[in-house]
């Protein structure tokens, strides 16, 4: 028996009429395999790619349902292939560099950063000492030198005259 439930006896049977994809790839269903959403944009179902806008521009229905059936299996084995033979190194490569990332995150770059934090904080008090003992008493002297100086704004307007010399 055949998977298709509207075939009519004969020698071939007939495809069932193509039907838009209804689907709803909502991240609370169980068995999705997207369950955060990060490629709700790579939708691509064949009535959301081909699209004939008015009875003008249709295509024979059989034609129509034909292409449908075409472009859904063809789209379905070519990522399957693609999976099998690129996807599977490539998720090969993906786990190394993201092993390798999380090591270094956890052995090595958070250490570093605990250290050099550590670091940061420790020289910062000597820093502090520092200014407070030698830069602090310096800018106070220079403030206090010029301490005396005053300005006034004044609102007189002042005119420019021009002169050319001959």
């Amino acid at each position: 028996m055949n998977n298709f439930s509207d075939t009519k006896p004969g020698l071939y049977p007939t495809l069932p009429a193509a039907e838009p994809d209804t689907r709803v790839s909502d991240a609370c269903e169980s068995n999705s395999r997207d369950p955060h959403g990060i490629n709700t944009h790579l939708q691509l179902h064949f009535y959301r790619v081909i699209g004939e806008p008015d009875r003008s521009a249709y295509s024979f229905e059989l034609l129509h349902k034909g292409a449908s059936k075409v472009y859904h299996y063809s789209k379905v084995i070519i990522y399957r292939f693609l999976t099998i033979f690129v996807g599977l190194p490539l998720m090969l490569i993906w786990g190394l560099i993201f092993g390798t990332y999380t090591f270094a995150m956890i052995w090595i770059l958070t250490p570093v950063r605990r250290l050099s934090q550590s670091a940061i904080s420790e020289s910062g008090v000597y820093i502090q000492a520092i200014c407070d003992a030698v830069i602090a008493p310096v800018f106070r002297a220079i403030g206090q030198r010029y301490s005396s100086i005053h300005t006034t704004i004044s609102t007189r307007q002042l005119e420019a005259v021009k002169q050319i010399q001959v």
